[in-house]
C-alpha cells in the first residue's frame, strides 16, 4: 500500500553530495532562488513494503537534518563525527562511508546555522572526495573562498552547498559512479539517524514524541538503502557487513509490535513505535555508526 505524506523540502533539497535524484538541467548557482524550509513541500509517495522505485531514490541529508530539527532536535556539536578522524579513513569503503557521515554533519550545522563548525566538517568532506578521486569538487578556490567570505549568511552557503552537489553529481555520472552514492548515503543515514537517536535519550527539552516518529519515518526508507548498497556495480566493495547491520535492523523493526499492529490495521493513522522500540532500534543504529567512523 502506498501512502502519501507530504515532507518538509529545504531550499538546498540538492544538497546531498548523497542524493540520487539527477538535475540533468542544472542552473548556475547565482541564480538559484533559496526557499524558506517552510515555504515549499513536495508530495512524495512512500511505500511502507517496498522500495519507491528501482533506482532507489532518497532524500538529501540535509533534508533530514531539517526534518528533525523542526522536531525540536538540538544541536551539539560534541555528537558529530570528529573533523580529526578524517585521516583514519584510509580504506575504499571507510572513505565512502564517512563522506556520507560528514555530508550528514555538514547538514546538521548547515540546518542549525553553526558556520564555524560547517567550516570544519566541509574540510573534512574535501578530504574524503579527493581521496575518491573527485578532487575536481573542490578544486575551485573561489568556491572555498567565497565559502569562508559568506560563513555568516545563510542563504550564500546554501547556494554553495547546491554547487558543491552539482559537481559531486556531474563527476559521478561522468565516470559511472552513480552506485557509489549508495554507499555515501548509507553513511549519511546513519548518522542522521543517530542525532535523532542521541537527542532522543539525552535532551530533555526535545519533543520527543515527534522526533520518534521523525525516526520511524527514517526507517521506511531503510529498504532502499540497503538495495542500493546491493546494486551488482558495488559487489567489490566490502558492504557484507554493514548490509548485515542494517537488514537486522530492517528485520528487527518488521517485527515490532508496533509495526505488526500497523500493517494488521490495514495502515490506519501513522506509525509510531514506543519508547522501548525506540531504544532497541538506537542501540543497534549507534553499534553502526561506532563501526562506520570507528569509535
Amino acid at each position: 500500500m502506498i501512502r502519501k505524506r507530504v515532507l518538509n523540502r529545504v531550499g538546498i533539497l540538492a544538497l546531498g553530495l548523497t542524493m540520487f535524484a539527477c538535475n540533468e538541467d542544472a542552473t548556475q548557482v547565482e541564480d538559484v532562488v533559496v526557499e524558506d524550509v517552510d515555504t515549499v513541500q513536495a508530495e512524495v509517495e512512500v511505500s511502507f513494503r517496498e522500495s519507491m522505485d528501482e533506482d532507489y531514490h532518497l532524500p538529501s541529508a540535509l533534508q533530514v537534518a531539517s526534518i528533525f530539527k523542526k522536531s525540536g532536535l538540538s544541536y551539539n556539536a560534541e555528537t558529530t563525527n570528529d573533523v580529526d578522524n578524517v585521516t583514519n579513513y584510509t580504506s575504499d569503503v571507510q572513505g565512502k562511508l564517512n563522506f556520507g557521515v560528514y555530508s550528514a554533519d555538514l547538514a546538521y550545522c548547515i540546518a542549525n546555522e553553526q558556520a564555524n563548525d560547517a567550516r570544519k566538517v566541509i574540510s573534512a568532506v574535501q578530504v574524503l572526495a579527493e581521496q575518491q578521486g573527485m578532487e575536481s569538487v573542490f578544486e575551485n578556490k573561489s568556491l572555498m573562498e567565497r565559502f569562508d567570505k559568506n560563513l555568516e549568511i545563510q542563504d550564500s552557503i546554501q547556494n554553495m552547498i547546491i554547487e558543491i552537489h552539482e559537481k559531486s553529481q556531474e563527476y559521478l555520472e561522468e565516470n559511472d559512479m552513480t552506485h557509489v552514492a549508495a554507499i555515501h548515503y548509507a553513511g549519511a543515514w546513519a548518522e542522521g539517524m543517530y542525532l535523532g537517536v542521541w537527542d532522543f535519550e539525552n535532551n530533555e527539552n526535545s519533543d520527543k514524541e515527534s522526533i520518534g516518529f521523525k525516526l520511524t519515518e527514517q526507517m521506511e526508507i531503510l529498504r532502499n538503502i540497503i538495495k542500493g548498497l546491493k546494486d551488482p556495480r558495488n559487489e567489490d566493495a566490502d558492504l557484507n557487513w554493514i548490509i548485515t547491520d542494517l537488514e537486522k535492523v530492517q528485520a528487527s523493526f518488521d517485527d515490532f509490535e508496533s509495526v505488526k499492529t500497523y500493517i494488521a490495521s490495514n495502515f490506519e493513522g501513522e506509525l509510531t513505535l514506543t519508547d522501548d522500540e525506540i531504544m532497541i532500534v538506537g542501540g543497534m543504529i549507534k553499534e553502526i555508526r561506532g563501526k562506520i567512523v570507528q569509535k
